[in-house]
C-alpha cells in the first residue's frame, strides 16, 4: 500500500510495548504486519534508563541507544519476548523485539528513523486515576508521536477486559 507522500510505502512497523500491555495492541500489529507484507519492530522503552552520551554534539553509536541490563531489566525483557514468541510464532508475521533507553516516544522515533519505518502502532492510555497522574507526569506517549515526527501513528484502544 502506497499513499501520495509515500509514508506508508516501505519499511517496518514500530510498536511500543509494556509488560501487562493487552492483547489487542500485538493482535493489531500483526494484521498489519501481514497485510503490509512487512516486519513488525516491538519496542520496550526502559524509563529508568538513559542516552550513554549527553552532549548532543557527539555521535551517538547505536549501542549507546539500547540500555545496559541489570536483573530486573533482563526479567522484563524476557517477560515479553516469551509472550510476543508465544502469540506471533506460527502466524506467518516477520518480527524483532527491542529494548531501548530513554524517553519513549524520542526511543521509538529514533528505531523509527533508523529503520526507514512506515507507522508506529501505540496503545492509548490506560482508565483510572493511577494512569492519569502517570500521563500528567510523564506526558502520552502518543500524543508526543504523533506531534513530534511524520510517521502516521495508529491509537489501539487499551482496556482492562
Amino acid at each position: 500500500m502506497t499513499d501520495s507522500s509515500g509514508l506508508l510505502s516501505g519499511g517496518p512497523i514500530v510498536v511500543g510495548i509494556e509488560p501487562g500491555l493487552p492483547p489487542s495492541i500485538v493482535a493489531a500489529a500483526e494484521q498489519l504486519g501481514l497485510a503490509f507484507d512487512c516486519e513488525v519492530l516491538f519496542a520496550y522503552v526502559e524509563l529508568n534508563s538513559a542516552i550513554v552520551e549527553l552532549d548532543s554534539a557527539r555521535t551517538r553509536t547505536a549501542s549507546s541507544l539500547k540500555p545496559e541490563m541489570d536483573d530486573e531489566m533482563t526479567g522484563i525483557a524476557a517477560e515479553l519476548a516469551g509472550y510476543l514468541k508465544s502469540t506471533l510464532d506460527g502466524s506467518g508475521v516477520r518480527w524483532t523485539f527491542h529494548v531501548l533507553a530513554g524517553d519513549p516516544a524520542s526511543a521509538l522515533s529514533r528505531l523509527a528513523a533508523t529503520t526507514g519505518a512506515r507507522m508506529f502502532v501505540v496503545g492509548t492510555r490506560r482508565h483510572g486515576a493511577m494512569r492519569r497522574l502517570e500521563e500528567f507526569v510523564s506526558g502520552s506517549i502518543a500524543k508526543e508521536l504523533a506531534m513530534g515526527q511524520e510517521r502516521p501513528v495508529l491509537l489501539v484502544p487499551m482496556s482492562d477486559r
